[in-house]
C-alpha cells in the first residue's frame, strides 16, 4: 500500500527525542515499525526550521549534520518553517513577592531590595527562595500569576509554519491521490481539521502517531483511523550508522 509520511520535526523531538541517546534518528526505519506489513513508504515530508543558536552556539551544527543525513535518504523531502528568537515581558508567578513563598527543592538566596521592572519599582522581600533542581519536571500551573508579580523580560523561541506546511502538504498530496495511507507523526490538535479531512471525508486511512509518552490527544485520537505511540525499542532499532556508509556524514559527537 502506497503510504506518504508527514513528519513534525520539533513535535517530534520535544515529545520523543529531547534528553535522549537516539536523536540520530533514521526516519523512514521509525516509520516502518509504525506500519502493518504490505505498506511501503513512498515519500517522506520532513518539516522544520532552522534553529538558533543563541541559547546554544553548537545546535545549527548539529542540526545540518542531522539534515546531511536525511539528505542520504531518497524518500526525504525536508519542508522548511521559520524559526523565530524575540524577547518579550513576562510576569514571574514562580517567584513570591510581599511575602508568598514557593516549596520545591533547592533553596537559592535571593537579594532584598528594590528591582527596576517595566513599570513601577517592585520590592523583593528578604528570604529564602526556592528552584526546581535539575531534571526535576516543570509542574503546570493553571493559575494567572498573582497580580504583583515580578515581571521581566526573558528570551523565548517559537518555531512557526510547520503545522501549515504539514496540513496542506496532507490535503493536497491526498486529493492528487498521491497515496493509499498516510502517516502524521505529530500531536499537535491544530492538524484534526486536514486529518479529519482525509481519514473521515476522503475515507483514506491515516495513522496518527502520537511522539511522547503521554496520552495522544483526544481530538487527534478521535480522527486517527490508527493511533501509535512512539516507543522507546523503536527509537533504539531506528538509528542512522554512527557513520553514514559512503558519505562524510557523521553522529555529532555529544549526540
Amino acid at each position: 500500500m502506497r503510504t506518504r509520511v508527514y513528519v513534525d520535526g520539533f513535535n517530534l523531538y520535544y515529545g520523543a527525542l529531547k534528553d535522549t541517546a537516539f536523536k540520530w534518528l533514521d526516519p523512514v526505519k521509525l516509520a516502518y515499525q509504525l506500519l502493518p506489513a504490505g505498506y511501503s513508504v513512498s515519500k517522506l515530508k520532513y518539516f522544520t526550521a532552522r534553529v538558533s543558536g543563541i541559547q546554544d552556539a553548537g545546535a545549527p551544527a548539529r542540526q545540518q549534520a542531522y539534515l546531511n543525513a536525511l539528505a542520504t535518504l531518497p524518500e526525504v523531502e525536508v519542508l522548511w518553517g521559520n524559526f523565530l528568537s524575540k524577547t518579550i515581558w513576562r510576569p514571574l508567578s514562580n517567584l513570591p513577592v510581599a511575602g508568598r513563598q514557593i516549596h520545591t527543592p533547592n533553596p537559592v538566596t535571593m537579594p532584598a531590595g528594590d528591582h527596576p521592572v517595566s513599570g513601577p519599582t517592585q520590592t523583593l522581600p528578604v528570604g529564602t527562595y526556592h528552584q526546581p533542581a535539575k531534571g526535576t519536571k516543570r509542574r503546570r500551573r493553571r493559575t494567572r500569576p498573582h497580580p504583583d508579580a515580578v515581571v521581566t523580560e526573558v528570551h523565548t523561541m517559537e518555531e512557526k509554519g510547520s503545522d501549515v506546511n504539514l496540513a496542506v502538504h496532507l490535503l493536497n498530496d491526498a486529493w492528487k491521490q498521491s497515496f493509499d495511507a498516510a502517516v502524521v507523526i505529530s500531536n499537535d490538535t491544530d492538524l484534526v481539521t486536514p486529518i479529519r479531512m482525509v481519514s473521515v471525508e476522503q475515507g483514506r486511512p491515516v495513522f496518527v502517531v502520537c511522539p511522547s509518552g503521554k496520552r495522544m490527544a483526544a481530538p487527534l485520537a478521535a480522527v486517527a483511523t490508527h493511533k501509535r505511540h512512539v516507543r522507546t525499542a523503536m527509537l533504539r532499532a531506528a538509528q542512522f550508522p554512527k557513520n553514514i556508509p559512503g558519505t562524510a556524514v557523521s553522529k555529532p559527537v555529544s549526540w
